[in-house]
């Protein structure tokens, strides 16, 4: 198989070097001449497109592309995508916090579990999470866990962009992201078309010069509301239906409990009253008295059930709203694929 190893490189000057020499002797010792590296400099305002362009005389197998300006992490990693030619396609961070030696681990991981995505995973058991800042830890572990629960795959990562790629995958899924959320947005669609997923246990480790002067500034472009805001987005796209069954199962639950509660005071009264009164007597002054003592119990009893039954039927629209996208998806899915075909592969160039 040719193997092709993405990075995607903004502002990295003080380490883009360090990272090539690393990623370069891996990749001769471990795969011989089979493979490429591209690295794709993001419109960087340092030096680091001057670095990349300098290392090309270190190996013929090491490309660099450079946009004319910033346009995001997931731009970058999709320029990489239409340039290279490999039979899998590896992604990597452009200051190694995981460590070149996971690219084998990931390849050896789709043949052995037979899946089309690997992806190395911090937060599985056998993960383990070194030097990073705490509100950057606690913010992606319960983000990942609360992706975990939205999405269709059972994983504990779902942000990391250290991942292998069988071509086929990227070939067929129409991708547009520009930032972060690409390696969502791939996960999202590779659920829809069908594809396989594994983790590896990583250890994401920063060096202390990277946690220490490097923090401020990844501070800023990690905007915390912002990520936030981008989970519980693509959470919502994976299952729009799961916060009206969970909130309307919870409105419903609440509604019911207060009407078995009236309902349990109202047979009370009615068999106190029926040791005096008729039964069809006693049951009209029974409810009659309990009413008149619960007026609002009633009112919001009703209400909660009422809204908790609405909240499940638009549950269960958007269910069958998702079966519809899914089957539209697919037939979609066949076009761009048949038609991208039909084009100039990037490895008919010359």
């Amino acid at each position: 198989m040719k193997i092709s190893v993405i990075v995607a490189a903004y502002n990295e000057e003080p380490v883009i070097m360090s990272t090539v020499e690393k990623l370069l002797s891996y990749m001769k010792d471990k795969f011989k001449s089979d493979w490429e590296l591209i690295f794709v400099n993001d419109g960087s305002k340092d030096k680091t497109g001057e670095i990349l362009d300098s290392a090309l005389v270190l190996d013929g197998r090491i490309k660099v592309l450079h946009h004319p300006r910033n346009f995001g992490q997931g731009r970058a990693l999709r320029t990489g995508f239409d340039y290279c030619r490999g039979e899998v396609i590896v992604t990597m961070d452009a200051d190694l916090s995981y460590g070149p030696g996971y690219i084998g681990g990931l390849l050896e991981s789709l043949e052995k579990n037979h899946v089309e995505i690997s992806l190395a995973s911090a937060y599985m058991p056998g993960g383990t999470v070194t030097n990073v800042p705490f509100h950057r830890y606690f913010l992606s572990k319960w983000g990942n866990r609360y992706l975990a629960i939205m999405s269709h795959y059972d994983i504990a990562t779902s942000t990391c962009v250290v991942r292998a790629y069988k071509r086929e995958v990227i070939d067929s899924l129409f991708l547009s992201s520009d930032g972060m959320e690409l390696q969502l947005e791939i996960l999202m669609k590779a659920a829809s078309a069908g594809y396989r997923v594994c983790e590896i246990p990583a250890d994401l480790a920063w060096p202390d010069t990277k946690a220490v002067t490097r923090e401020k500034r990844r501070s800023s472009k990690m905007k915390i509301a912002k990520t936030i805001g981008l989970y519980l987005k693509i959470g919502w796209l994976s299952k729009p239906s799961f916060m009206f069954l969970a909130a309307g199962a919870v409105f419903l639950s609440g509604g019911l409990y207060m009407a078995m509660l009236i309902m349990l005071r109202t047979i009370l009264a009615i068999w106190e009253v029926h040791a005096q009164k008729p039964l069809l007597e006693a049951i009209s002054m029974g409810i009659s008295q309990i009413y008149a003592q619960y007026t609002y119990s009633f009112a919001i009893s009703s209400g909660l059930m009422i809204f908790g039954l609405q909240l499940l039927m638009f549950g269960l629209i958007f269910i069958q709203n998702k079966f519809y996208y899914e089957e539209l998806f697919k037939g979609m899915q066949d076009i761009y694929i048949k038609t991208k075909a039909a084009s100039a592969r990037p490895q008919d160039r010359d």
